[in-house]
């Protein structure tokens, strides 16, 4: 790369599994065929602790790491392109922190980020619902019998926002599958303690109580999650805590949609997004 061109990053939270890695390469690889310019694909943190031995002998980057050696090799600008839903602590504080640091010897360079994918100020921006409501109807067109209950799962964040965002991701997903589904419940993974964090409910295990209360037999869980990982994952966070629930313990039936980094639109989002910044 010559010193004069800008550095474009797809930029995750990062992983310790393999798959989350090699997913996150492949959206790269996807979103540069479609910008036509170089994409690296780039994660905040824990990546590089996987060994390069099981990402095909190639190491993940991690931002500190990778911002200091583009700028070290002169680059002067680098533009993040966030594979984030909402504006998580990650990117609202831990990626300016750690971005001002490395560009405080490098007077003049500059590092520009693009959106999150939810953009609260335009509720009317579908685009993550349309995702969902794709990888919603992949899964029921493969199950027999009647209608399921949906219910949109994500991490669960501090940030009141982050949370604003999967409401909305929610609510508009409800509207756009209308009477094809029972209907649709917002839920979280995990949250913190106390009053303040509430914003979270219901966590996931209430949601599928609150389905069976409605008389559902059969939720698709619909997820706010790009790659597998310790998450959502085979075997992960939210398949244990499926288990383990009263509602599949009382015979209640969980189906799984496809993850978002699957959706063949996660890629136009994203470059919608890269093009949006260039306007800023």
């Amino acid at each position: 790369m010559a010193a004069s061109e800008e550095c474009i990053v797809l930029l995750d939270n990062g992983s310790l599994r393999p798959e989350a890695v090699f997913s996150l390469r492949s959206i790269a690889g996807k979103l540069e065929s479609r910008i036509g310019k170089k994409v690296h694909p780039v994660s905040l943190l824990h990546s590089s602790k996987i060994d390069a031995e099981k990402l095909g002998g190639v190491e993940a980057e991690t931002w500190r790491r990778f911002l200091r050696r583009r700028l070290e090799e002169g680059v002067a600008q680098v533009r993040v392109v966030p594979l984030f839903f909402g504006p998580s602590s990650a990117i609202a504080d831990y990626l300016p922190k750690v971005s001002a640091e490395a560009l405080a010897s490098y007077a003049g360079a500059e590092v520009k980020v693009a959106e999150p994918l939810v953009d609260l100020e335009r509720g009317g921006d579908d685009a993550v619902a349309e995702m969902l409501e794709s990888l919603a109807i992949q899964k029921m067109d493969t199950i027999p019998g009647g209608r399921v209950g949906v219910v949109v799962v994500d991490h669960g964040s501090p940030l009141k926002a982050v949370a604003q965002c999967r409401d909305l991701v929610a609510s508009r997903l409800a509207a756009r599958l209308g009477d094809r589904v029972l209907g649709v419940i917002a839920a979280s993974m995990e949250r913190r303690e106390g009053e303040e964090y509430d914003f979270n409910e219901p966590l996931l295990e209430k949601a599928l109580s609150i389905a069976a209360e409605r008389g559902w037999k059969r939720v698709l869980l619909s997820y706010l999650f790009f790659s597998p990982g310790r998450h959502a994952g085979s075997g992960g966070d939210i398949d244990r805590i499926v288990a383990e629930s009263d509602f599949a313990r009382g015979g209640g039936e969980v189906l799984s949609a496809p993850l978002v980094g699957e959706s063949p639109l996660l890629v136009e989002l994203l470059a919608r997004r890269y093009h949006e910044s260039l306007e800023l």
